[in-house]
Order: C-alpha cells, then sequence, then structure tokens
C-alpha cells in the first residue's frame, strides 16, 4: 500500500468514527461493544502494515496448507 492509499484511509476512518459516534449513543452496549471490537481490528491491522508486518491471510494458508493436502487424498497429481 502506498501513502497516499494509507492516509485517505486513515482519513476515511476517522470521519466515519466522527460520524457513528453520534449514532452510537443511542445503541445498545452490545452493538457499542461490537462497533468497539471491530474498529479495534481495523486499526490494529492498519498499524501492523504501517510498521511492515506480514498479516496472515486465511488464503494462504489454504493454498498452502489444505490444497496439497486435498490433492493428495484425491489422488489428483
Amino acid at each position: 500500500m502506498n501513502g497516499i492509499f494509507m492516509l485517505s484511509f486513515l482519513f476515511t476512518l476517522a470521519v466515519s468514527l466522527i460520524i457513528d459516534r453520534r449514532m452510537l449513543k443511542q445503541e445498545k452496549n452490545a452493538v457499542k461493544m461490537t462497533y468497539g471490537l471491530i474498529t479495534f481490528l481495523i486499526v490494529g491491522l492498519f498499524i501492523s502494515k504501517h510498521l511492515h508486518w506480514n498479516i496472515p491471510m486465511p488464503s494462504r494458508f489454504f493454498i498452502h496448507t489444505v490444497s496439497p493436502w486435498l490433492v493428495r487424498v484425491l489422488g489428483i497429481k
């Protein structure tokens, strides 16, 4: 990701948090907690990407682990 995308993403996230803050005052605690958890996860992934840490992706696990096992079980190759 280049710097322009990262800055625009951060700006969009900040604006979204400001707008949603007004609506979250009326919601139940479970909705507030879910919103906070998802926001925390997004910010955590953003920071880890900014620090150039590898983010584990489910597709990579499937391609390198599950797919070869499935090929062996089915006897395709």
